[in-house]
């Protein structure tokens, strides 16, 4: 029978995947603009249409010939371990050849002695969860690749040692959208798992693009701890093939997440967080993350920040239920917060604009953690909220830094003084960006205290809430530093003409559209999806949340009027006027803006922002606080093994 659900399943599926085909064959830049362009509008479709059939219920697909498909996935396992074990020996490090080779074992292990039990009934579920994952790969996912279009054409330009290999990169980005499809869409662990691996294979190679010894080193580390995460998964699926279903493995989320007897459940849930920690970059495996910042910065969007690491948190918040009875969710919430409050520190030391959005992504799929730990249905919501508005906002943020980068020839803050005059359109959409991560009326905010909530009625409550206020003391800090630059206007000589390719000022612009727009309706996204998918997994669930929120409608109505009052202002004030020098109480300052100093010196006057890398350092902080995750994790551990209950 024709089921037009399980078509646009298919072709989520099967576009990017033949697009990443033609993309390696056909190496010319019309062919590929066409390419990505027409891929790109067919994934935007079908993702809107499977997101609309889920909202009259969940999507339950069930495949005659999922067997065959599943010996299909095992290959694409071993292809991935053997890839991985051969470019370890290729590279001598030793490290990830061996958790390749251990990977490698037990997946064949998994397939010889556990495959037949498996019993999946449903092969594909799309609720009102995997429609919303659906949407952020399916729009963010495929502008960010279009946004791709241009910014390599520059990136080449900027990097001439750098050899030019766009046919494998634009393949590479499309293989991973049917990987993060695959994940987000699959009801059986053991697919998922598959689709897993293949994303840490795409982050691996897309680090190490340029080939420079630094892209080698942290490509290598990225893989190397997140096999630490695929060994975890693996070894969750074979604790839950142990467990007797009805007659068959219990390997389908549905399955799981509703199963009796939750004690049973420990030490799987306990290795489900380790596989989500790393993935997320969490506490402590969050150099890799930072370090993947050296690829190109579409790489830092789409894998880094909008998507790849989402499947963490999504694998995360996928088994809140299973978290919110049993003590391993409080110590992954304990090492969720940990993350956040660390790294929102660290990121105050940083005045590279990507590493500071690394660490401030960090932050935030921290916090996600801690609601996916607490596993109630508020903190579950506010989890939803945080991958939504985190998804759009810091995608946009990631693709104006890119922008700005080419035209400034710098990532550095600092040399952001007064971009909303130099390059009024992309520094317009950083601070909306940023506004979206931290300030009213944008969704982060709103997520937060939707998490403030959720932690007071959990055990530990008031140590949560502690943390997330620190935390959020700090991502203050350094957001508004950085603000406060672009805001800024020295005097120096008027920025050179630049223009923006037509492929990357689309996405920029839509982007952040959809930033402003997420906020606007974030009522009626908790209303037709989060509510109904909370329904589903929560017995006896109501909505209890939206009522306290539809009373300051008019208030962030007037926020967002405020804002815009503000950015014209802005823009105002950088077409028209007088152009006044520094104030440096009454010394003399030259039309270039610099002062004679007391020898007679002329200086320029400059402004800088505190770092104060001596309390917030990498060399302070890291060390320490991959020390404090680890007990914490061991911990956790513990408590799985003990078997111990909320």
């Amino acid at each position: 029978m024709y089921q037009p659900e399980l078509v646009a399943i298919l072709i989520l599926l099967l576009v990017p995947l033949l697009s990443a085909v033609l993309l390696a064959v056909l190496n010319r830049d019309n062919l590929r603009t066409g390419i990505v362009g027409i891929a790109s509008a067919v994934i935007i479709a079908t993702s809107l249409y499977l997101a609309w059939s889920a909202l009259s219920g969940p999507v339950v697909i069930a495949l005659e010939y999922a067997k065959q498909i599943g010996i299909w996935l095992f290959i694409v396992e071993l292809v991935v371990a053997l890839a991985i074990i051969v470019l370890s020996l290729k590279y001598r490090r030793m490290l990830p050849l061996v958790l390749g080779a251990v990977q490698l074992l037990l997946i064949c292990i998994m397939e010889l002695f556990y495959a037949e039990s498996v019993n999946v009934s449903t092969t594909f579920v799309v609720n009102d969860f995997s429609a919303i994952m659906v949407l952020i790969i399916g729009i963010i996912g495929t502008l960010i690749c279009v946004y791709a279009l241009g910014y390599m054409k520059d990136y080449h330009h900027h990097q001439e040692s750098v050899p030019e290999r766009k046919a494998y990169f634009f393949a590479m980005l499309f293989v991973f959208l049917t990987a993060m499809f695959g994940i987000v869409l699959s009801n059986s662990l053991m697919w998922i798992l598959c689709f897993w691996e293949v994303t840490t294979l795409c982050s691996f190679l897309l680090i190490g693009y340029s080939k420079t010894p630094e892209a080698v080193t942290n490509s290598f580390r990225a893989v190397w701890m997140n096999l630490v995460g695929g060994i975890a998964f693996t070894l969750a699926i074979i604790s839950l093939l142990s467990i007797d279903h009805t007659g068959s493995a219990l390997l389908s989320i549905t399955d799981i997440i509703h199963y009796p007897d939750m004690a049973a459940l420990t030490i799987p849930a306990a290795l489900i967080a380790v596989a989500g920690l790393t993935k997320a970059a969490q506490m402590p495996f969050s150099s890799w993350l930072t370090g993947a910042m050296v690829a190109p910065t579409p790489v830092s969007a789409l894998l880094h920040s909008s998507t790849m690491v989402k499947a963490g948190v999504y694998l995360l918040v996928v088994f809140a239920p299973i978290f919110s009875q049993t003590a391993v969710g409080t110590a992954l919430a304990f090492i969720g917060l940990f993350t956040f409050v660390v790294t929102s520190a660290l990121a105050i030391s940083q005045s590279n604009a990507k590493k500071v959005l690394a660490y401030s992504t960090i932050a935030n799929l921290g916090l996600i953690t801690a609601c996916a730990g607490i596993g109630t249905p508020m903190a579950v919501l506010a989890a939803v909220l945080l991958i939504i508005f985190h998804a759009v906002a810091k995608a946009l943020l990631f693709m104006c830094v890119g922008a700005v980068e080419h035209r400034i020839d710098s990532r550095d803050i600092e040399d952001m003084d007064g971009l909303l005059v130099r390059l009024p359109l992309l520094a317009t959409m950083m601070v909306v960006g940023i506004c979206g991560m931290y300030l009213a009326p944008f969704g982060m905010l709103i997520s937060k205290w939707t998490a403030v909530v959720a932690f007071l009625s959990a055990p530990f409550g008031w140590a949560f809430v502690i943390m997330l206020a620190f935390g959020s003391a700090l991502t203050i800090f350094f957001w508004t530093k950085w603000l406060g630059k672009l805001f800024m206007r020295m005097n120096g000589p008027p920025a050179p003409a630049t223009t923006l390719h037509v492929s990357e000022k689309i996405p920029v612009v839509v982007t952040g559209v959809l930033t402003v727009v997420c906020c606007l309706g974030f009522i009626a996204i908790i209303r037709q999806f989060i509510d109904p998918y909370l329904a589903s997994i929560y017995a006896g669930y109501t909505d209890t949340v939206t009522v306290g929120l539809m009373d300051n409608l008019l208030m962030i109505g007037i926020m967002f009027v405020i804002l815009a009052v503000l950015i014209a202002a802005a823009h105002a004030g950088s077409k028209a006027g007088r152009t006044l020098a520094p104030y440096l109480g009454g010394r003399g300052v030259d039309e270039a803006g610099r002062f004679r100093g007391s020898l007679g010196v002329y200086k320029e006057a400059k402004s800088a922002n505190y770092y104060m890398p001596e309390y917030f350092g990498e060399e302070v902080l890291m060390n320490p606080s991959r020390i404090i995750s680890t007990i914490l994790i061991i911990i956790m551990f513990v408590l799985a093994f003990l078997g111990v209950m909320i």
